[in-house]
């Protein structure tokens, strides 16, 4: 019995050990990739930005900070082509992404993970002494040397806000490596994206503009701090279509590159209004009627509508009408031309919406031929500027009538003697008309004498011989007919 409890416990000792052996399974170690991504912070963006995402392969990676500048993203891959990384975003502590670039991105660093060792129950009969872990070894990741700045500066500044159509517009390129590392410049770009400038005009100002600073840049392209400019200037139509296009809107895009490879672009944009400048012109007359040597009076209105100051050029009169003598025309536009330009507004620029209203007096001798020229049209003429190759002109017609003056009618003086003289030698004719039987009757028949006519209305001592005179002649006549009727003719 006894050597049979011994054969039993050595074998159960057996299997414990064969079962210690074979069942307790081992540690299995896994290998993960991760990457290191490091970016370029200023101090306030690192004390900012704590989370950061990786998108890789379509999926995104979510990783843990490092250090300062430093993230890190366990990627489930054996390895990670750097080039289908395609976005390294970081965020702040509210969730707002903030995207960089460039960034630097480190080789791959594998890590093992151990699995905890499976436990099982211990026997109470005997006591198990308890495994031992040991401490965790930490590698401390390996810092990349940080690269040093690359940054560039594209400026294009224009000379003025409001171009003038017809007029140029003068642009300044500025090209400026603000990096830390030498930048070789391999494109310029400068697109208008609006106005209506002609295309082959657009490329022949680029190819100067480009041309230019490829000569000024040279081969071995720009040092840290290194600044080159080109200004160029360029024409706008005088058939430009303001009305389609009010502005012109371009982008000036520069890009670089580095001796690591590293590609940087900057651009600028620049909107320049435009305008039509124009100008109106007025002009009244006090007296649409006047006489030879009285003066006549012009009142002008000049108008600017545009948003453009413009600069007197000139001024001038001229006569399409009239009977002025040519000293007289030529003394008249002297006056006016020395008198509009001591306008200060005029000499001084007259701004937009400004209205200038000035008088001027025309003198007319009392010589002056009404019949050569009843009618006097003065033409004033302006012409503003803005620059010289931009000017405005714009005239204005004013007629006026110039008329004889009539003399008053007054009523004649005759002499009363001379008008008495006149009635007696011309008396008016009487015809005398005697029938033979039957009473005898008179007849007046009154001739049509224009004189007589005139000389019956008068009054006063005219009327009174007149009356004397024509009661002579009825009792002559009368007298002659008795006579006649008392002796009657006698028959041989």
């Amino acid at each position: 019995m006894t050597h049979n409890i011994q054969r039993f416990v050595a074998v159960f000792t057996i299997l414990m050990f064969l079962s210690t052996l074979f069942g307790v399974p081992t540690a299995k170690a896994d290998t993960t990739t991760f990457r290191y991504i490091q970016v370029n912070l200023t101090d306030e963006e690192s004390e900012t930005l704590y989370e950061s995402s990786l998108v890789y392969e379509g999926i995104t990676y979510y990783g843990s900070r490092e250090s300062a500048d430093v993230w890190r993203f366990m990627i489930d891959a054996e390895a990670v082509d750097d080039s289908l990384i395609d976005l390294i975003t970081l965020y702040n502590a509210e969730g707002v992404p903030y995207t960089f670039s460039p960034n630097t991105i480190t080789e791959a660093y594998p890590v093992e993970e151990e699995e905890p060792p499976v436990v099982t129950e211990p026997d109470l009969s005997e006591e198990v002494t308890p495994p031992v872990e040991p401490e965790p070894i930490v590698e401390e990741p390996t810092t990349e040397p940080t690269l040093p700045k690359l940054a560039v500066e594209a400026i294009n500044i224009a000379a003025v806000d409001r171009a003038v159509v017809g007029g140029e517009i003068s642009y300044t390129f500025i090209v400026e490596n603000t990096g830390d590392t030498p930048m070789t410049v391999t494109e310029f770009s400068h697109e208008y994206v609006s106005g209506d400038i002609d295309h082959q005009s657009i490329e022949s100002f680029n190819q100067h503009v480009f041309d230019r600073l490829h000569e000024l840049i040279g081969e071995d392209g720009l040092l840290p701090g290194e600044r080159v400019e080109v200004t160029e200037v360029l024409s706008i139509p005088t058939g430009y279509s303001f009305d389609a296009h009010p502005e012109i809107g371009s982008v000036f895009q520069v890009t670089g590159l580095d001796e690591f490879n590293r590609v940087v672009t900057s651009e600028s944009q620049q909107i320049i209004l435009l305008q039509t400048p124009d100008f109106t012109v007025n002009a009244t007359v006090e007296k649409a009627t006047v006489q030879p040597g009285e003066p006549v009076r012009y009142t002008y209105t000049v108008t600017n509508p545009s948003k453009v100051t413009l600069f007197l050029a000139d001024a001038m009169l001229t006569w399409p009408s009239g009977a002025l003598t040519e000293e007289e025309r030529n003394q008249a536009n002297q006056r006016f031309t020395e008198q509009v330009e001591a306008i200060p507004t005029f000499r001084d620029g007259l701004g937009p919406e400004e209205e200038v209203t000035f008088s001027f007096e025309l003198p007319l001798l009392p010589s002056y031929d009404v019949r050569a020229g009843a009618e006097l049209i003065q033409r004033a003429t302006f012409i503003f500027e803005v620059d010289e190759r931009i000017t405005v002109t714009r005239s204005v017609d004013v007629p006026v009538a110039v008329k004889q003056p009539v003399p008053a009618k007054e009523e004649p003086k005759q002499d009363a003697n001379k008008q008495k003289s006149e009635v007696k030698t011309t008396p008016p004719v009487v015809k005398v008309v005697v029938k033979e039987s039957g009473a005898p009757r008179v007849e007046h028949i009154d001739e049509a004498d224009p004189y007589a006519q005139d000389v019956l209305p008068m009054t006063g001592e005219a009327d009174d011989a007149w009356h004397a005179m024509l009661g002579t002649l009825l009792f002559a006549s009368g007298l002659l007919l008795l006579i006649r009727r008392n002796h009657p003719s006698t028959k041989p």
